[in-house]
């Protein structure tokens, strides 16, 4: 039996109009979410890369990187919380509480696209006016020091960036889950925000390592400006939208006066849809600028500014931004000399007029053809060739005991300007190098006289080439990887050394070089007992003792069998007293370190993989490479790069 319902009765009532449905956003602003989704990530983890880059040639590889991975986490929570706080403003004071009318959330969507794009535009000209602000604190580096200079710098390079990206992300998430109340639906969104984010993150690591400093920037304030660029146009689109419907739903209802002051309101409108391009032009304006005017944006040789007193005895001859950062070759003309620079670090150079090395400290690594009891030892090899032909042979040591028969084999890990592997060259050893930038192969090779024919060039990180090489390939590894006031950490783990004793020959003889100080027995005990793990005989020798609290290169020394070396007076004659080799050779043995209690102390932990202290142990290091820099070349010389 049907039950009719009675006027003011209580019993059941007839459905009435249906109440508003949460709306999907409408096409343009789920577009506009996306690309800032997609933009936002992108930024943030290319500048993650470009950032410390940027900052390398000025303040060297440790200090552009120390703390700005937690300036920028620091930078992202601060942006999602004030875009948090924003999304919910701007649903307070647009009253979404009780309105949620689909005129409302159309203004929503213009609101929220408006952010959108006005944060991108931020974005867009603060990374485009980049080398403008760092060319003028790279002056002040001097006086900010290595420590408090980088994170000036980032703090208006970088971390604004960061934290616009991250607000921009928020507020396009709190539109794209508002009203979403089916489970299903915000788990599916959830997924593919998680997805795009992920896609994002993996694209800004691929684009910021294959761009330059300073292009880098660039295209990233032009990849945020065109983003920019296609939400202004999404949301006047949507403008466009509202304005018809709201025409079409109150024509009839306006009056002929009205019509004219409408008219009026669209046109003024259309004015400012004009006035929202400034900033992508000004963006456009101000990277072409950039482009054509900061030489960190030229990538080939560009002559020093003969008005700089201070560059006047300098002519570059070779310039790249390459793996390790900018590599330079410059001539100083007043002392005669070559030298090259990685970032914020001089990896070599000669003496032009006898082409020995600036660094004395690279013909150490010759003492590994002069252990006793080694065919290679030019002592050892003089006698044989006397009691083989007595009367053919001078007991008088001669250069010919130096060369080699063609059979030794020798790694070299690091090439800089190739001293050590020219100088193996012309002992007729085999050389193999290893070396993880081109850049510096090739001004090796031109500018220092490294020979083009050695036995192999492998253009690789060291690690990952000494864990595939073949074992007991070498006689000799030097090992040689400072750079820019540290060492890889990764070369100096148990494991690393490990292998390195692999590849060696039975008797073969590692030299590795070490940039630290003397006195400083924490770095260098751990150091001595991770090559003992590995190396029963070793030895030690700093590049000078007069001053064991000062930064200074460290060699050792290691071997399968006793160290024992053989630098006589006869050998250092046949060298030629002259030679700058000769005389640094001769005072090797007087600079020896005594480390005899560390190599196998079972109470001093090994250096592993997994715990690898070195990279925070160098900052002081760091340091006082930083000021040696600063003082062996004018100021003017590292800013200009």
């Amino acid at each position: 039996m049907k039950h009719k319902r009675k006027v003011g009765g209580t019993g059941p009532k007839s459905p009435g109009p249906p109440a508003p449905e949460a709306a999907s956003p409408p096409i343009p602003i789920l577009i506009s979410t996306f690309i800032v989704f997609v933009t936002g990530n992108i930024l943030i983890s290319s500048l993650s890369q470009l950032g410390p880059q940027y900052l390398e040639p000025i303040y060297g590889n440790i200090f552009s990187s120390l703390g700005f991975y937690h300036g920028t986490v620091i930078s992202l929570i601060l942006g999602a919380i004030i875009g948090t706080y924003y999304w919910r403003h701007i649903l307070k004071t647009m009253g979404t509480a009780s309105n949620k009318s689909p005129g409302n959330l159309s203004a929503i969507d213009i609101k929220v696209g408006r952010v959108l794009y006005t944060t991108l535009d931020m974005t867009a000209l603060l990374t485009a006016l980049a080398p403008l602000h760092a060319s003028y604190l790279f002056r002040w580096s001097g006086a900010l020091g290595p420590m408090w200079g980088p994170l000036l710098t980032h703090c208006v390079l970088s971390f604004p960036v960061v934290l616009l990206s991250a607000f921009a992300v928020c507020v396009a998430v709190g539109r794209i889950s508002h009203d979403l109340y089916m489970e299903k639906r915000q788990l599916a969104i959830a997924v593919g925000a998680f997805g795009i984010i992920s896609m994002a993150v993996w694209l800004g690591y691929q684009y910021g390592s294959t761009h330059r400093s300073c292009q880098g920037m660039l295209v990233s304030a032009g990849y945020s400006g065109l983003s920019a660029l296609v939400i202004k146009l999404l949301v006047g689109y949507q403008e466009d939208l509202d304005a018809a419907a709201a025409f079409k739903a109150h024509q009839k209802e306006l009056k002929d006066g009205n019509a004219e002051t409408d008219q009026h309101v669209q046109t003024h409108k259309r004015q400012s849809h004009k006035l929202r391009f400034i900033p992508t032009i000004a963006c456009i304006c101000l990277a072409i600028t950039a482009l054509y005017t900061d030489r960190t944006c030229d990538t080939g040789v560009v002559a020093y500014d003969s008005s700089i007193k201070d560059l006047t005895n300098y002519k570059m001859l070779f310039r790249e931004e390459s793996t390790t950062g900018w590599v330079t070759v410059v001539d100083e003309r007043d002392r005669g000399l070559r030298f090259m620079r990685s970032g914020h670090s001089l990896i070599g150079g000669h003496w032009l007029r006898t082409s020995e090395s600036i660094f004395g400290i690279f013909y150490y690594a010759d003492a590994v053809r002069m252990i006793k009891h080694r065919k290679s030892n030019p002592v050892s090899k003089q006698k044989r060739m006397h009691e083989l032909q007595p009367q053919g042979w001078s007991q008088k040591l001669s250069r010919q005991a130096f060369i080699g028969d063609g059979t030794e084999r020798a790694l070299i890990i690091g090439l800089g300007v190739g001293i050590t592997a020219r100088s193996f060259y012309e002992q007729n050893v085999r050389v193999d190098v290893v070396e993880i930038d081109q850049a510096v192969y090739d001004a090796a090779v031109q500018y220092f006289g490294l020979p083009r024919k050695l036995n192999s060039v492998n253009i690789m990180d060291g690690r990952l080439f000494i864990d595939e090489a073949h074992t007991g390939t070498y006689d000799y590894v030097v090992h040689d990887v400072f750079t820019g006031g540290s060492v890889p950490a990764s070369l100096f783990s148990q494991s690393a050394i490990m292998q390195l004793k692999r590849i060696l020959k039975p008797d073969g003889v590692l030299a590795m070089n070490y940039v630290g100080v003397p006195n400083d027995k924490r770095t260098l005990s751990h150091v001595a007992r991770t090559i003992g793990t590995a190396f029963p005989f070793m030895r030690c020798f700093a590049e000078t003792t007069k001053d064991l609290d000062a930064m200074a290169n460290i060699m050792f020394f290691a071997s399968a069998k006793h160290v024992l070396f053989d630098i006589t007076s006869d050998v250092l004659r046949a060298m030629g007293k002259t030679s700058l080799r000769s005389r640094v050779l001769a005072t090797m043995l007087d600079n020896e370190l005594n480390i005899s209690e560390f190599i196998h102390n079972s109470t001093i932990q090994p250096i592993t993989d997994d715990w690898n202290p070195l990279s925070d142990w160098q900052v002081d290091t760091a340091i006082q490479h930083w000021q040696a820099m600063r003082e062996i070349l004018p100021t003017a010389y590292w800013l200009n790069y």
